[in-house]
C-alpha cells in the first residue's frame, strides 16, 4: 500500500467518524417476537423516507445514522402486529412493544418524544377532533344543500387550520431548544415562515441536518427583503 493509499484510507476512516455515529437504543419484546422482521422510517411530509429494517433478535440496537440525522421522528412496524408507533430517535431511547398494537408501545429515555407526545396530546389531537367534527358538519350541510350551513362549516375548518398554525408557533417559541420544535418548523415551514421563528431556535440545535436546511430556506426570505421594501418606496 502506497503514501496516496493510506492518506486515503485515514481520511475515510476520519470522515466516516467524523460525520456518522452508532446510535444505540433498546426494544423489549418477548420471547415470541424474537426474529420477528421491523422496520423504522422517518416521517415528513415531502421528503424522502430514511428506512432501517431490523430483526428482533435481542433488546440492544445500533444503527449506523449520520450524526446531523438525530433526533429526528421515526415510525415503526413490527411484522405480523398492527399499528406502527411514532417516536423520536435519540442515543438511549427504549421501547416496550405491546403485542396487540405497536401504536400502545411505550417510549421512555427519550425527551424528544416526550415533547412531542405532549404536543400531540395537547395540540395536534384536538384540532383534528375539531376538524373532523367540522367536516362531518360540512358533509351534511352539503347532502341538505343548505349553503348557509355549508359556508359556516367552511369557515370554521379554515379557522381551526390558522389556530393550529398559530399554536404550533407559540409551541416553537415555547421550546426553542427542542428538536421537536426543529422538526415542527420544518413541516410547517410555508404557514410560519414569515413569523421570525427560525431566529428564536437555541444555539444547540445549529448542528442538526434541518437547522441547516431552514437556514438556507430563512436566507433566501432575507435576500427577498430588500426587493419587497424597494417595491414598496417605488
Amino acid at each position: 500500500m502506497n503514501k496516496f493509499s493510506i492518506l486515503l484510507l485515514l481520511f475515510l476512516i476520519s470522515a466516516n467518524y467524523s460525520f456518522s455515529q452508532k446510535v444505540k437504543f433498546q426494544i423489549f419484546s418477548p420471547k415470541e417476537l424474537k426474529g420477528r422482521k421491523a422496520v423504522l422510517l422517518t416521517r415528513e411530509k415531502g421528503f424522502a423516507a430514511i428506512v432501517h429494517s431490523i430483526k428482533l433478535n435481542s433488546d440492544i440496537f445500533n444503527l449506523d445514522i449520520d450524526n446531523d440525522l438525530v433526533p429526528d421522528l421515526y415510525q415503526l412496524h413490527v411484522s405480523q402486529i398492527k399499528g406502527s408507533l411514532f417516536f423520536f430517535l435519540e442515543q438511549g431511547t427504549q421501547i416496550r412493544l405491546d403485542t396487540n398494537d405497536v401504536t400502545k408501545s411505550t417510549v421512555t429515555n427519550s425527551r424528544s418524544t416526550l415533547e412531542w407526545q405532549a404536543f400531540e396530546r395537547n395540540i395536534q389531537k384536538p384540532s383534528d377532533d375539531r376538524i373532523r367534527s367540522y367536516a362531518l358538519g360540512e358533509k351534511q350541510a352539503r347532502k341538505d344543500r343548505n349553503a348557509d350551513s355549508l359556508n359556516f362549516w367552511i369557515e370554521k375548518q379554515a379557522l381551526e387550520k390558522e389556530d393550529l398554525v398559530k399554536k404550533t408557533g407559540a409551541f416553537i417559541l415555547e421550546n426553542p431548544a427542542s428538536y421537536v420544535s426543529l422538526y415542527l418548523l420544518k413541516i410547517n415551514w410555508y404557514a410560519l415562515q414569515d413569523k421570525g421563528l427560525f431566529e428564536k431556535l437555541d444555539q444547540s440545535l445549529t448542528g442538526h441536518k434541518t437547522y441547516i436546511y431552514l437556514k438556507e430556506k430563512n436566507k433566501k426570505i432575507a435576500e427577498r427583503q430588500p426587493v419587497k421594501v424597494l417595491n414598496k418606496l417605488q
